[in-house]
């Protein structure tokens, strides 16, 4: 045991950046793919659902490297992600505008209530949850004013007469609920994974930096496949 403790090393800047981009990636493959199959689907708190998700990846990120601003370098990564649809289809970047709006809104608040309040995440499961639920809650009523002003889309005008507590109730509810629950739980999978990663990026720096560039890689090639088929 002490040996392995030895062979162990934090995880420098290469890593960080490395590691961020795969899971910025795998953000983004999920929007996409994920998002895409929830609508054809017609689940219908879709984007509840991948609100969670995308937390849930950042509190594996940051159980590893406590970094509050990596919420917000994943969202950059997963937004870059979806815009791929310019490219692609050859439409106009504000098409996914709305999207990508809501995206930058529910990191860029998670990232805020960790930078306040990250010290405390070893605490209690229910201070995660929390912090997990406020995020989203946060989120959501930035989203409904920012959106309306600059990316406003017809179901974001349909709630301009019922206001902002009639859109946390109907659509924030789901995010709210999704993010207090699977925020804590990626933040769980990321502190069991720390040690072992730091470990394998001590004794097999080239295969672990090989298989998390392949993993960036193969999220956006498949991305990129599901955006030209339509997701």
């Amino acid at each position: 045991m002490n040996e392995q403790h030895n062979t162990m090393k934090a995880p420098g800047k290469t890593d960080f950046w490395l590691i961020i981009l795969a899971l910025g990636s795998i953000a983004g493959l999920i929007e996409v793919i994920g998002g895409g199959l929830l609508r054809d689907l017609k689940f219908p708190y879709a984007s509840g659902l991948l609100t969670g998700l995308g937390f849930a990846i950042i509190g594996f990120g940051f159980a590893i490297f406590k970094k509050p601003v990596m919420g917000i370098i994943i969202g950059i990564v997963a937004v870059f992600c979806k815009q791929l649809t310019v490219p692609i289809m050859h439409v106009s970047v504000l098409c996914g505008a709305n999207s990508c709006l809501a995206v930058l809104l529910e990191y860029g608040a998670l990232s805020g209530i960790l930078a306040i309040t990250g010290s405390k995440m070893h605490g209690k499961t229910y201070r995660r949850v929390l912090m997990g639920g406020s995020a989203a809650l946060i989120s959501a009523m930035a989203f409904y004013f920012v959106g309306l002003r600059f990316a406003p889309c017809n179901y974001l005008l349909s709630f301009r007469e019922s206001g902002v507590f009639s859109f946390v109730v109907k659509e924030g509810s789901s995010w709210i609920i999704s993010s207090a629950v699977l925020f804590p739980i990626g933040w769980i999978a990321g502190q069991r994974s720390a040690d072992k990663i730091s470990l394998y990026l001590a004794q097999r720096p080239r295969m672990i930096y090989g298989g998390i560039t392949l993993t960036a890689i193969i999220c956006w090639m498949i991305s990129a496949i599901g955006i030209a088929q339509g997701m």
